[in-house]
């Protein structure tokens, strides 16, 4: 399949998610002006985020962004039960881009029962219905919850904002125009040649995809590795370092699966010196014996541009693996199957 021919992508691309990537920036923009609710509470204690899949990937990139901020904790739940202590003086944002997600409506009733101060954001759905309607953010609707990362992470961090936990005022202003102009560069129309997500889908196919980061990045691996499931429709893995070297670097320089795998790191401008160093050795001592390794580099200086500056490419990646595979990247049959037959 060629990566330079609209007319081969659009061929595969059946239900657009093209359109979806290259709007990346428009929800941005859009997610951070939505009307949201003003809360007339204490500094939150603890956050903690239902979700999943797609909908819970912003909470993890919430929490990025809060670290590096003196932020609360954030806790991301993805299961039907909350943890302990979950209660009056943590903010809850249940997020459910379809508004129909078992695990997060189960999760949603018993933080309303422990008295949480709860936001909800969804396209709709039971969610909506189940929460005061001032303390809703409305979607827009139509799109692949995976594809809407953008629209559900900008609210949570208004709300935040509002509440005087962090300013991102000038980040987002900085991450609309990186993403603008990274849209351009991973787009369609930018060749093989020149294009930096092209040319880590052409180094993945074929080979087990392997995507490793710093602490900092870690959301974005994960993003990373669940868009090669949904979209390219690929087993892959990730990890984060330095934990890796404490027991996956033995795997590397003696498995013969090694040779297997292409491996994509994630690096960060602000990553800890000895990250930076480990990063190095890792490559040397286990990593050579790779397929392939690429490397992606956060760009801009706020923690949200650098964590989506990250993330955009192996959105783009992913999709361009899946046309090289000729896989339509937006259709998730068997997790439909899966809800129907949880529903029956």
């Amino acid at each position: 399949m060629d990566l330079n021919s609209p007319e081969a992508i659009r061929k595969v691309d059946s239900a657009n998610m093209m359109g979806a990537l290259l709007s990346f920036p428009d929800y941005v923009r859009t997610a951070y002006g939505l009307p949201r609710p003003l809360l007339d509470i204490p500094r939150p204690a603890g956050i903690a985020v239902l979700g999943m899949g797609g909908s819970a990937i912003g909470g993890d990139l919430l929490s990025s962004c809060l670290l590096e901020k003196n932020g609360p904790p954030v806790l991301v739940n993805r299961d039907y039960e909350l943890p302990s202590h979950v209660g009056p003086k943590t903010l809850v944002f249940a997020v459910s881009y379809s508004g129909n997600t078992e695990e997060t409506l189960a999760a949603f009733d018993e933080a309303k029962k422990r008295g949480c101060n709860i936001v909800t954001i969804s396209s709709g759905g039971f969610l909506a219905q189940r929460n005061d309607p001032a303390r809703h953010v409305p979607l827009p609707g139509g799109l692949q919850p995976r594809a809407a990362v953008g629209l559900m992470l900008l609210p949570m961090i208004g709300v935040l904002e509002d509440l005087g936990v962090a300013d991102f005022r000038s980040e987002v202003d900085e991450t609309v125009r990186l993403l603008t102009e990274m849209t351009r560069e991973l787009g369609p129309s930018s060749p093989a040649a020149e294009n930096p997500a092209k040319a880590v889908a052409l180094g993945l196919l074929g080979a087990f995809p392997m995507i490793f980061s710093g602490p900092f990045l870690a959301p974005v691996a994960k993003r990373w590795r669940t868009q090669l499931n949904e979209n390219s429709k690929l087993l892959a893995r990730e990890d984060v370092i330095p934990e890796m070297d404490h027991n996956d670097l033995v795997a590397w320089s003696e498995d013969p699966m090694a040779a297997r795998c292409s491996v994509v790191l994630l690096r960060d401008l602000r990553e800890h010196p000895r990250i930076a160093k480990r990063m190095e050795l890792t490559r040397r001592l286990g990593l050579d014996r790779a397929r392939h390794v690429a490397e992606v580099r956060s760009r801009g200086t706020g923690t949200l541009p650098r964590l989506l500056s990250a993330l955009i490419v192996g959105d783009f990646a992913s999709f361009y693996l899946a046309v090289l595979r000729g896989a339509d990247p937006s259709p998730v049959k068997v997790i439909e199957r899966l809800k129907r037959e949880l529903a029956g």
